[in-house]
């Protein structure tokens, strides 16, 4: 069996910038573990896999530890893949997803994905990250149900100053940390840091921005927002959230394609 694969950096302005994504059309759904373990040969963040024609596709997001349910960087990828390789023609696509249907739009030179918020919510009690981002206390700390705290730092230096004490994060309650912050040239920051990276951790970063947009919405009074990923690749989007659900844009970059021999 040959698959084709298409290795796509999402968020990306160039090549080896983003988060790195690896698409593979398939005729025909395969076993999860086959799936499983072709993205973990992959080893990147996100392997999409996507089955459907005449603009309609069933996708599923999977990074090298597990299924991801919602992948802001997946269904660009999925989105991109249908317009510029499978079916071009196109202008517009329904991905049908784990966390349902996600609209795709094709612009100028960059991809539109209507994704679902997952809105964080207000601590009821006083929770100490400083120990655990080595030394840098929140302004803000919020939760998502038992995945992961969210914390509002000062600016965006303070973003990209955090080196995490892996011993007190081990400690904490949830083991991830949705990072953010205003940012210097955006609207807001983004970054998403963790003790392990295990497929709880994997499946908060792929969702980061459905979390942050509805605080910001809200804190800024705004709905259209820019945002910048703090990391070693960075990256940035645009976006308009709404109450239950926002557009994100973003350029993607074409890394490399190829195809899996099974």
């Amino acid at each position: 069996m040959q698959i084709p694969i298409c290795h796509l950096d999402v968020f990306a302005d160039r090549v080896f910038r983003g988060v790195p994504a690896v698409v593979c059309p398939l005729d025909g759904w395969l076993p999860d573990d086959i799936l499983a373990d072709i993205a973990g040969e992959h080893a990147k963040a996100e392997t999409v896999f996507l089955v459907g024609t005449a603009g309609v596709y069933e996708v599923r997001w999977f990074s090298r530890a597990a299924e991801v349910p919602l992948s802001a960087p997946g269904a660009l990828a999925a989105a991109h893949t249908v317009f510029h390789y499978l079916e071009p023609q196109l202008r517009r696509v329904q991905l049908l997803t784990p966390s349902g249907m996600i609209m795709g739009q094709r612009d100028t030179s960059s991809v539109l994905v209507d994704l679902p918020l997952r809105p964080p919510v207000k601590m009821l009690g006083r929770v100490d990250l400083t120990a655990a981002l080595g030394g840098i206390t929140p302004e803000t700390v919020m939760m998502l149900d038992s995945s992961c705290y969210v914390a509002v730092l000062a600016d965006e230096a303070a973003v990209e100053a955090v080196r995490i004490d892996r011993a007190a994060m081990d400690t904490l309650g949830r083991p991830v940390v949705v990072l953010t912050s205003p940012g210097d040239q955006s609207d807001f920051t983004a970054r998403v840091v963790a003790a392990k990276w295990g497929p709880e951790a994997l499946a908060v970063r792929s969702s980061a921005l459905c979390t942050l947009l509805p605080y910001w919405r809200q804190r800024l009074d705004r709905d259209d927002l820019t945002v910048r990923v703090v990391g070693q690749r960075g990256g940035s989007a645009w976006c308009s959230s709404g109450r239950d659900r926002a557009v994100v844009a973003a350029l993607v970059q074409r890394y490399m394609e190829g195809i899996i021999y099974l």
